[in-house]
């Protein structure tokens, strides 16, 4: 009855936060998991069978954390954007076909970035919002003079900066991204900018 509860109360929590806030905020469903595990595999004094229970208690416990690792680290999400490395042949190539540009500005040691490449990028509503777009990503990690003069061309403050440029090569100023934002929200960003 108690594992019920606490699975009831994780799921609860991610489906209301999904509706109202878009999705749930970090470590929250998998913090509530864990609490489970502690309460089952180290609090709870219910007897049961078998020894009290005590193997079978911490095993649903171990279940419970293993479960709540796995919703933190995507549970194997990929993501589902064909990026490209940026170029500005690819930019004039787009301007010149008239199709819309969405550029990921994006260093491997920024966690926002690798959240939104987990959380966000991996989504499917994302991927077809932005199926029109040519997705170029150009990886500022390294700072090279190359880096510096893409930043300052395009005014590149933080990471990551998500930057949408129309068919007609004029960037959606307004639609600028600096940070993470979830899947529903980048969503309707995403269709917004077409």
């Amino acid at each position: 009855m108690k594992i019920a509860a606490w699975i009831g109360v994780a799921l609860g929590v991610y489906f209301v936060t999904t509706i109202f806030l878009g999705g749930p905020p970090d470590y929250l469903v998998s913090g509530i998991l864990v609490l489970g595990a502690i309460q089952i595999g180290l609090l709870d004094r219910t007897p049961l069978p078998a020894g009290e229970g005590r193997m079978l208690k911490r095993g649903l416990a171990l279940l419970f954390v293993t479960f709540a690792v796995w919703l933190e680290t995507g549970g194997g999400a990929a993501d589902k954007i064909p990026w490209q490395a940026y170029s500005e042949e690819l930019t004039q190539a787009a301007r010149k076909g008239g199709r819309p540009v969405m550029i990921d500005f994006t260093s491997k040691s920024c966690a926002p970035c690798l959240d939104l490449e987990r959380k966000v990028f991996s989504n499917g509503r994302v991927a077809a919002a932005a199926e029109e777009f040519l997705p170029l990503r150009a990886d500022m990690t390294e700072p090279t003079p190359a880096a510096a003069a893409l930043a300052e061309k395009f005014h590149i403050e933080a990471f990551p900066t998500i930057v949408f440029i129309g068919g007609d090569g004029k960037e959606r100023v307004n639609l600028r991204l600096v940070g993470y934002e979830n899947a529903r929200f980048f969503t309707e960003r995403v269709q917004s900018a077409r």
